[in-house]
This record gives structure tokens, C-alpha cells and sequence, in this order.
């Protein structure tokens, strides 16, 4: 298959926002390239090593890429073009995000799996480690093994939205729960759900042609009884069949998307959730974690949690009475 190598030039500051702008589309498969976060890592860690060479210590570039993947075809041109859109309205906005200028590569699959493999080895995420299926990994007393496909632009489980969530979920589960993934993307959170012992899951996410696809795969790989994976397509904002579909009486609520699908969505986690239940929300920047929890608040959720990872936020709340 081929595929379209996506570059975006922005700033080491602008990294969170284009990340959180490709999460908007659903990619959360991204590699970053910025000097200025190399050279303040070195910088941290010289203290510790017996020799550093001095110019790793420099920033070579005032500039940060984020690189992702799309397929070559209409959907992924469309794709392209939505994200565009949304740059250049980001680009109106603000100046400190840099250039914000997109520049695309054809690749085929050997790149694209050549490019994973290079650079994706076991996540240790808690007790969960995330492995590619390529990877021969032998677990520790108490690990619990997620065998992934990374060869898809729909998550890895490198972001730090998903380590937050997939934390929660571990401090949050319990055994026999039923839960709600909102913007399921590739699966992770779904098929970490059950491994962990979840009774049954539903995920659901806007696109059915990838997110939907990689999710079933994902599922494929795992040693879960797929039976009690329900893989839905459609928007519970927007689309009343689409709420009617998922369902209530969840224990747990996932949503791992960005704050601007949070806020309208928290009104809607008490419908779906059991009163006493759990809503775990990330994707969350610091500019907007106020606004997040103002719609918690609104909605009568109570924060019980909050964790932080590199600019990224997660919220844990209790769902009152619907």
C-alpha cells in the first residue's frame, strides 16, 4: 500500500497544539523531530553520564517537525486537506507556533513498517507493557501484555494521552466492569480494558474505514474473547442513533480525545454511565484544562483524580444521577 509521509514545521512550544490538532482527526501516531527538547534532555542528564558531547547540548534548528501517515488514496487526501484547515486557522491565532507549514513525502508500506520498527519497542505503561507484534517479549510476574499493530496511523500507545488513560484504567477497573471507549481510535484502551478483566466493552469512534478497522485488528492479536468487544462507527455528539446504539449503564467511561469534544461530551457520560460510576478524560492541554473541569463542574461530575504528563492532562470524575 502506499502512503503519504506528512511533515508539519512548527515550534518546540507548538508541538503540543499540532499534536492535539492531528488527535482532532484522529492520529495520534506521530513522530516528533525537535532539537530544542534533544538538547534540553542532554542537558538534564549530563550530570549523570561520565562524557556528553557538547553539541548535543545546542539546538541545531529553531524548529520542531511532527511526522505522521496517511493513506494514499481520496480518504487520506481528504484528510490531509481538513488538517490544512486546521493549521491555517491555528496559523491565524498565534504566532508562537511557528510556520505551521505541511509537507508531504510518498512512501509504501516498506517505509512506513521499516520507519515503526526502527523506532517502536515495548511501552511500559504500569503494569500494562504495549508490544509490537513483531516483538518476541517476555512478560514479568504481573505485566499484562497488549500486542499491537503499529503499522497504522490510528495509535501506538507513545502518546502521553494514552499512557494517562491506560493508567487510569488500571487505578479505576475493577474486575467485570462495563465500559464506554469515545473515540476508540486504534483499540488500545478498548482491548486494555478487557485484558484487564472487563466483562464487556463498547468502543465507538467517528471513523469506520480506519479507526475501526485497526481496533478489530488490534483485537485479533490479543488474547481477549472478542465476543465481548462491541466496534461501533458514528458520533455520539451529534447523531441521537449513534447515543442510542452505545447504550447505558456503563461503569466506565473513556474518552481520549481533545478538550473541544470533552466539554460538549461531559453533559452526556452521566446518560451513558451508572450513577457512582467513572468518567476518565484526556487529551487534555494545560491552556484548556480549566475549561474542562468548568464542564465537569456543570455537569455535576466529580473530579476525584488528575494526573499530568508533559503538558497533557487527565481527569478521573464520578458521574452522579443522569
Amino acid at each position: 500500500m502506499e502512503w503519504i509521509k506528512s511533515s508539519i514545521e512548527t515550534t518546540s512550544a507548538g508541538v503540543d497544539a499540532v499534536t492535539g490538532i492531528l488527535l482532532t482527526h484522529g492520529i495520534a501516531g506521530v513522530e516528533i523531530v525537535d532539537s530544542e527538547e534533544r538538547a534540553r534532555y542532554f542537558a538534564d542528564s549530563t550530570r549523570t553520564w561520565d562524557y556528553a558531547d557538547e553539541a548535543l547540548l545546542v539546538p541545531d534548528s529553531t524548529s520542531a517537525f511532527v511526522i505522521f501517515y496517511v493513506t494514499s488514496d481520496n480518504a487520506g487526501a481528504t484528510l490531509i486537506q481538513q488538517i490544512a484547515t486546521s493549521l491555517e486557522n491555528a496559523r491565524s491565532a498565534s504566532t508562537e507556533y511557528g510556520a505551521l507549514i505541511m509537507r508531504q513525502e510518498k512512501a509504501n508500506d516498506e517505509t512506513w513498517l521499516h520507519e515503526w520498527k526502527k523506532h517502536f519497542v515495548p511501552i511500559h505503561i504500569g503494569r500494562v507493557v504495549v508490544v509490537p507484534e513483531w516483538v518476541q517479549y517476555q512478560p514479568q510476574r504481573g505485566e499484562v501484555i497488549f500486542t499491537i499493530d503499529p503499522g497504522t496511523a490510528f495509535g501506538t500507545g507513545q502518546h502521553q494521552t494514552t499512557k494517562l488513560c491506560a493508567l487510569a484504567l488500571q487505578n479505576t477497573i475493577e474486575s467485570g466492569a462495563k465500559v464506554l471507549d469515545i473515540g476508540c481510535g486504534s483499540g488500545i484502551l478498548s482491548i486494555i480494558a478487557l485484558l484487564l478483566q472487563a466483562s464487556q466493552v463498547t468502543a465507538i469512534d467517528i471513523d469506520p474505514a480506519g479507526a475501526i478497522a485497526a481496533t478489530k485488528k488490534n483485537a485479533e492479536l490479543n488474547p481477549i474473547d472478542v465476543s465481548r468487544l462491541q466496534v461501533l462507527a458514528g458520533d455520539v455528539l451529534s447523531d441521537t442513533a449513534a447515543r442510542k446504539a452505545v447504550g447505558t449503564g456503563y461503569d466506565l467511561v473513556v474518552a481520549n480525545i481533545v478538550a473541544d469534544v470533552i466539554i460538549p461530551l461531559a453533559p452526556l457520560a452521566p446518560l451513558f454511565g451508572k450513577p457512582g460510576g467513572r468518567f476518565i478524560a484526556s487529551g487534555i492541554i494545560s491552556d484548556r484544562l480549566e475549561d474542562v473541569k468548568a464542564a465537569f463542574r456543570q455537569a455535576n461530575i466529580t473530579i476525584v483524580s488528575e494526573d499530568e504528563m508533559e503538558g497533557w492532562h487527565c481527569l478521573v470524575g464520578v458521574l452522579a444521577n443522569a
